[in-house]
């Protein structure tokens, strides 16, 4: 392990089994960060950009009486496989083992108070990494600074925060609450909102919370978070680990069945399960007469799948069959709606919601917190057989299966929405003007500039994919159309036009969810859709890099055009993601600003 001299500002191995008392860094990367490379070659690396950020974490440290400290940037050799995956092998016990952690937050001003409802200190960027997690967890002393290296706060003074934003439980912050004594689901919906560069380390950033460890194989995608869960259940029978749903957010589209997630967002519903104890659990299927099955908890893996004994019940009404796990959520049992095949391999059937059964006490008073001997089924314990199945856990596809649209339900907490950049081409040309617009009520707009709108936060009225609406109107004619730019998933937005011949039929569509009207067409990427006078509006999306008059890039871009006869090149033209195969680089590996992990 290396550490950075904070006098020097040089890099030591200190020699020994005991490592000298050091502050670590925890922060959020950015473009130019200081490497290994630059503090050997350079000195200190003054010319990269991120070297202020670690002569101040020095300066900190130095202060505070520590002669070293660890940061991730220049600490760890990345040219070298092997000293990588020792480094993020170990991490967790790093931070762990620090006396103190700076978590510097760039985008929060330390003239604001952290614990205001709005607060830039909420919204931060910091709490949306993947890394930041075990971060927040594992070390005992955390300080908070702002951009200005001032500090906001700890992680005791800041703890009702902290537990709000990260949905983490108090006690497992404050490290009162074993790690090991929280069910796999929970500590899996931690991570379902927060983002990484790269899709491997959505799973390697995990492996310390867990208490597994496994090689890193970077280029193998989301198989990484399906070798993790494997390496979860290899050490433990917690049988949360499959208590999962689709996210949220996918709206629109749905995941393929699996009994393993392919996604840590498949657990944002899992925050509020818990786990049951294998004796209290058994004791819920004994029979009032007949000698009950013997319940194992243990299961393992083979290669048809996961072979675990569970109480099952035949579902008459689907011929197919529900599998109660040794959890609960919000007083009711988990259950798996499976099917069975041919070859006698259960499958998962159904992953937008579970198959719960209800949970009563004997005493009137259900508190699956406490004791449990008086809790029972509400239905007779016979229609379930425990018995030894194998659920496959292969996924047949790795894509999405298109559903209709459904709305939302409202989060926990939001973050800061990306704006939504709109220019024109030939709309006032052919007598269109912007006669309405959801966010901003703007009459007009020059042809050929963009206005920016933000995209609205996810009401409970509306599908909480919709982000802006337009109307477009010709005020001689009396036509016109509206575009709206929602968002199917956490990084694919899709385009919807819907035409009018009149004022009232645009409020009526303007007001109400017109997404699945026939009138509507809804393609990723773009559309297009004739008009009644012989025009065709065509709308497209993209990167807003290039746009004249805009600063920095990686917004979504949204270009509205009005022709005649609609051209070869958007006739053919396919959405991106059947384009490219894979999503752009805006969407594939920098998500958009704001956007939730």
């Amino acid at each position: 392990m290396r550490l950075l001299n904070t006098k020097t500002l040089k890099l030591e191995e200190p020699a020994g089994p005991r490592l000298p008392p050091y502050a670590i860094l925890s922060h959020v990367w950015g473009n130019e960060e200081v490497t290994l490379r630059d503090i050997g070659e350079h000195g200190t690396g003054k010319k990269v950009k991120g070297n202020t950020k670690i002569e101040n974490c020095c300066v900190q440290a130095l202060e505070d009486g520590y002669r070293y400290v660890w940061i991730d940037t220049c600490c760890i050799d990345k040219c070298s496989s092997a000293e990588l995956s020792e480094a993020i092998n170990s991490m967790y016990r790093w931070y762990q083992e620090a006396a103190v952690c700076y978590a510097y937050l760039e985008d929060v001003p330390s003239d604001e108070d952290p614990a205001a409802e709005d607060s830039s200190f909420r919204r931060s960027k910091w709490f949306r990494r993947g890394w930041t997690l075990q971060e927040t967890i594992a070390p005992r002393n955390v300080e908070f600074f702002a951009r200005d290296w001032v500090k906001i706060g700890t992680k005791t003074s800041l703890i009702d925060v902290i537990a709000t934003v990260t949905r983490v439980d108090t006690a497992v912050l404050m490290n009162t609450l074993p790690l090991s004594e929280v069910c796999v689901a929970k500590k899996m919906s931690w991570a379902s909102r927060r983002e990484t560069r790269r899709v491997e380390d959505r799973a390697y950033s995990m492996m310390g919370i867990f208490g597994v460890h496994m090689p890193l194989i970077y280029g193998e995608g989301k198989n990484a978070f399906i070798r993790l869960q494997h390496e979860i259940m290899r050490t433990s029978n917690d049988q949360s680990i499959f208590a999962w749903l689709d996210p949220p957010w996918y709206s629109g589209y749905r995941l393929e069945p699996s009994l393993l997630a392919p996604s840590p967002d498949c657990f944002a519903q899992s925050n509020t399960i818990n786990r049951i104890p294998s004796a209290d659990f058994a004791r819920l299927f004994e029979g009032p007469t007949s000698k009950p099955t013997p319940y194992k908890s243990h299961f393992s893996v083979t290669n048809s799948g996961v072979q675990i004994n569970l109480p099952v019940r035949f579902e008459a009404d689907s011929n197919g069959y529900t599998a109660a796990l040794a959890c609960v959520i919000n007083g009711c049992l988990v259950g798996l709606r499976l099917s069975c095949g041919t070859d006698g391999i259960f499958r998962r059937e159904d992953t937008s919601d579970f198959s719960n059964t209800t949970l009563a006490s004997r005493d009137g008073e259900l508190d699956i917190n406490g004791d449990l001997s008086n809790i029972t089924l509400a239905t007779p314990s016979d229609v379930f057989v425990i018995r030894d199945i194998i659920i496959s856990t292969a996924v047949e596809k790795q894509t999405y299966s298109r559903t209709h649209f459904r709305p939302l339900p409202s989060l926990p907490y939001r973050f800061p929405e990306p704006p939504v950049y709109v220019r024109t081409a030939q709309v006032a040309q052919e007598g269109f003007v912007l006669h309405r617009c959801s966010g901003k009520d703007l009459r007009t707009q020059p042809e050929g500039s963009f206005v920016a709108f933000v995209w609205e936060p996810w009401p409970p009225s509306r599908n909480a994919t919709v982000k802006c609406t337009l109307a477009y109107e010709n005020p001689v004619s009396g036509e016109g159309f509206i575009v709206t730019i929602s968002q199917l998933g956490m990084r694919l937005p899709c385009v919807h036009i819907a035409a009018f011949t009149d004022g009232k039929r645009a409020e009526y569509l303007f007001e109400s969810s017109y997404l699945e009207s026939p009138c509507c067409e809804s393609h990723p990427d773009w559309a297009s859709m004739p008009l009644r006078s012989g025009r065709r509006v065509t709308v497209a999306t993209s990167n807003t890099e290039g746009w004249k008059g805009l600063g920095p890039s990686g917004a979504l871009g949204v270009t509205i055009s009005v022709g005649r006869t609609q051209s070869a090149k958007a006739r053919n033209k396919k959405p991106f993601w059947r384009r490219e195969k894979l999503l752009p680089r805006l969407w594939s590996t920098q998500p958009l600003p704001g956007i939730l992990g």
